[in-house]
């Protein structure tokens, strides 16, 4: 008992020890200058001392304080966004570390340094200068005292990363575009069935007949549209994911119909990715869907695998929730057209969701275990109201 008694004497000090000797962020700043150059002063009762580094495409710097709680200090701000900054995001990766991320404008360059305390004040600053290669003339001269907490929604839709052909591996280069892309993936396919009605129909034909006839549509309403297939063979989960990083998607839509033991279940569903299920039945259903793993789908080989984490680690929590966004505007629009299932909008660890920087959802269009729900959605009618409610989900996601 003594031991016991000692050990945790011992880490109640290391405890304590550790908050006292932490640094107090007390204050951050965005000032934009009239050359365009924008600046970010962290004001702390200690000085820190940031690791920085960036990340390419987009281009981000992301700085580590270690030591610090900044959290406190931007609860309640929200930095405006110039031509330098696009958007600043805190967050804690881990006890006693700050993390800034910001998303930079194109042909940024950075330099920083740091002012001791004067007139007895006791207070440090870090000053961060972001400057553009090609300064603007004019530009109104703005301060704000604003940040944005990572786990806050943004008003700024997220870029994500693209990778475009290039002799040199060192970085990633944007990659522009007229049209949305979204990639259509027909669930199923040769060997794997899916579900089997009574009658004996298909899930994976099913899937191909939809993922068909609303590629139509969408290319009506002006998206470009890929297919993971066009017709009946087989695709591993990581190829159909892999199809939709080699057509640099803007949206990835899986297209099932659900099977259950209770035959009287009917109604449209839709999914996000999610390691832990909304409930038992999402997760059962993710397992009988997920039969192989897939890779992230991103190159990191050129990025160390400290950064590799960091930027993984944000390309998903910005996916995450524009996959949400996406799901809630087809739930929005499906309610008007067909039956769904209570709380439609669910949760769960489909591996063929888990690209991180393409939001993604899987739909799944009804029951092929109901008799009434599976007759209907073998009529071209039916399918084709689903399409449109789809396409007016793409339109109001985009149109943000």
């Amino acid at each position: 008992m003594k031991i016991k008694t000692f050990l945790l004497f011992v880490l109640s000090i290391l405890f304590i020890a550790g908050n006292v000797f932490a640094t107090t962020i007390s204050d951050v700043r965005l000032s934009t200058f009239s050359n365009g150059t924008g600046r970010i002063v962290i004001e702390s009762e200690k000085k820190i001392d940031p690791k920085i580094f960036t990340l390419e495409n987009p281009k981000r710097l992301v700085m580590d304080i270690p030591k610090t709680d900044i959290l406190a200090a931007v609860q309640k701000k929200d930095f405006k966004t110039s031509s330098v900054v696009s958007r600043v995001r805190f967050g804690k990766p881990q006890q006693g570390v700050s993390r800034i991320v910001i998303d930079l404008g194109n042909n940024i360059t950075e330099s920083h340094f740091t002012l001791p305390p004067e007139n007895n004040k006791g207070i440090w600053r870090f000053v961060l200068d972001l400057k553009p290669s090609n300064p603007v003339k004019s530009v109104d001269y703005k301060t704000t005292a604003s940040a944005k907490v990572l786990s806050d929604a943004s008003n700024a839709q997220a870029k994500k990363p693209v990778k475009t052909a290039s002799k040199s591996q060192s970085g990633l280069l944007p990659f522009s575009k007229s049209k949305k892309i979204i990639v259509l993936d027909a669930g199923h396919g040769g060997q794997d069935p899916g579900a089997i009605s009574k009658n004996g129909h298909f899930e994976k034909d099913l899937t191909l007949k939809m993922a068909k006839e609303t590629k139509v549509l969408l290319e009506r309403a002006g998206y470009k549209v890929v297919l993971t297939r066009d017709r009946d063979i087989f695709i591993t989960l990581r190829g159909r994911v892999k199809k939709a990083h080699e057509a640099k998607a803007d949206l990835f839509i899986s297209i099932h119909a659900d099977s259950a033991r209770n035959t009287k279940a009917r109604g449209l569903s839709i999914y996000t990715i999610s390691e832990k299920a909304s409930d038992k039945e999402a997760a059962a259903l993710a397992e009988r869907e997920n039969k192989s793993d897939i890779l992230l789908g991103m190159d990191l080989d050129d990025y160390q695998q400290e950064v590799s984490s960091v930027l993984i680690d944000l390309a998903k929590q910005d996916t995450m929730k524009e996959s949400r966004l996406y799901a809630d505007s087809v739930v929005k629009e499906m309610q008007r057209t067909v039956q769904l299932l209570p709380n439609a909008h669910r949760f769960a660890g489909f591996a063929v969701l888990k690209s991180p920087n393409i939001p993604s959802v899987l739909l799944e269009m009804g029951y092929m275990s109901n008799h009434h729900e599976e007759r209907e959605m073998q009529k071209v009618a039916y399918r084709k109201k689903l399409g449109q409610a789809l396409v007016r989900a793409v339109d109001a996601y985009f149109g943000r």
